[in-house]
């Protein structure tokens, strides 16, 4: 019996601090996916999952990052509704978006994470730039969101100015600091439990903020990275370890440092990461000499295989 049609519905916007970035993604996908299959995109101004989608036809791929499509809120809704879609399950991106979780499950793993001070907005009243310092055993911090991505409200914090502007201020949210720790940026994707190839950033920035993400020239990528196949391959081992110890599916990229100090840190998990035309993912694949539109198939192709038995 002849298969009838389905659809590859990308979702992406939404509402969030990366909803920029999730709609030139999915824009991105949409073109280079429509080579292969029939696809449908569209752009969330809610938060909850659109009018006309069908379970039973749709394939769903979710190109939304940070907030409502990495903490599992979308894959909730789609696992309720019956949909078969691409990506992680609900149970690891409820993991994944908080990264001082994540970072037990890599100590889990014997993988070297940077000592942290997590701590909620407004509550650091008492402590100072000294205290945090004292207690991580450092003399310069970092600042960041225990749950958002792309850099955002990161900050260094290099004495107690820094401390009384960006810290203090802090009124809510979930938030980690850790030492300021110099070495190398590196980031790998993953592509169905198995490393692509490991892209190293040079940003020009003081460190790699949303400007030099997201700006053109912002940042310096060399992939594959100059390391030597010792610690190449120690860095993919310790992703494929990640991957399935977080219960990944289908694809990820995942964040590492090699400090100055010799030692691999591992920094977070990007569950849904971006895919616009200047994005880390596909550039880690280029370097593992796939293409982007073949990537993008080969990340959609489980959940295809899926979706195609009900269709006969």
């Amino acid at each position: 019996m002849a298969l009838k049609s389905f659809e590859v519905v990308i979702l992406c916007g939404a509402v969030g601090p990366e909803r920029e970035v999730s709609i030139r993604s999915g824009r991105h996908a949409a073109k280079l996916l429509s080579r292969h299959y029939p696809v449908r995109l569209i752009e969330l101004h809610e938060n909850k999952l659109p009018d006309g989608l069908n379970p039973e036809t749709d394939l769903i791929f979710p190109l939304i990052h940070g907030d409502f499509g990495e903490d599992g809120q979308l894959q909730r809704l789609l696992d309720g509704g019956g949909f078969t879609y691409v990506g992680s399950g609900v149970e690891c991106m409820e993991l994944t978006i908080d990264k001082s979780r994540t970072k037990k499950v890599a100590q889990s793993l014997a993988i070297p994470v940077l000592p942290e001070i997590a701590f909620e907005g407004g509550k650091l009243e008492n402590f100072s730039f000294a205290d945090a310092c004292e207690r991580l055993g450092c003399s310069e911090l970092f600042l960041k969101p225990r749950n958002k991505g792309s850099s955002i409200g990161c900050h260094r914090i290099c004495g107690e100015d820094d401390w009384a502007k960006y810290v203090l201020p802090i009124a809510d949210g979930s938030w980690l600091l850790e030492p300021l720790c110099a070495g190398r940026d590196l980031t790998i994707g993953v592509l169905q439990g198995e490393p692509l190839a490991i892209l190293e950033i040079m940003p020009k920035h003081e460190f790699f903020d949303y400007q030099s993400k997201y700006t053109p020239d912002g940042a310096r990528h060399t992939c594959p990275a100059p390391l030597g196949e010792p610690l190449t391959q120690t860095i993919g081992k310790h992703a494929r370890e990640i991957f399935r110890a977080c219960n990944c599916r289908d694809w990820c990229r995942i964040d590492f440092l090699f400090g100055n100090d010799g030692k691999v840190y591992f920094l977070e998990v990007n569950t849904i990461p971006g895919f616009t035309d200047g994005s880390l993912y596909p550039e880690c694949a280029l370097g593992a000499a796939i293409a982007p539109g073949e990537v993008l198939c080969k990340i959609i192709a489980p959940a295809a295989l899926l979706r195609i038995p009900q269709l006969i």
